[in-house]
């Protein structure tokens, strides 16, 4: 009868320990963000343009400061990676590709001198 006593006690104190643990883990804070999801949040990710059939794809593309973004030409002629507004004029040739860091925030209209048509919408965050 004994080891009965000492058997349910303990277990009434590991349910105990288990809810005041639960409940201490489960309260909130709604005005603390998530690290994680700060974190994620600003972590530059690299991007791929891919110039196929005399366009941007894709045409419109938004990012964060600190993000590289690789233009490869898989079209069988030469582009180019026009950005006035940051002083930008590259040339590639086909099945090349060039890649560029973009650290200024802004929106930016990029297109390609050799050909007018090709036009890509950028955002940096």
């Amino acid at each position: 009868m004994f080891h009965r006593f000492i058997s349910r006690t303990i277990v009434a104190g590991l349910i105990g320990s288990l809810m005041l643990f639960t409940f201490a883990c489960s309260s909130s804070d709604d005005t603390v963000p998530d690290e994680e999801v700060v974190e994620d949040a600003l972590v530059p990710e690299d991007q791929s343009v891919v110039l196929y059939q005399y366009r941007f794809n894709p045409n419109a593309l938004e990012i964060v400061a600190g993000a590289q973004v690789t233009f490869e030409n898989r079209d069988p002629e030469a582009h180019n990676i026009n950005i006035p507004a940051l002083d930008i004029d590259e040339s590639i040739d086909p099945n090349e590709e060039w890649t560029y860091t973009f650290d200024t925030q802004g929106e930016f209209a990029v297109g390609n001198r050799f050909s007018d048509g090709m036009q890509l919408d950028l955002v940096v965050q």
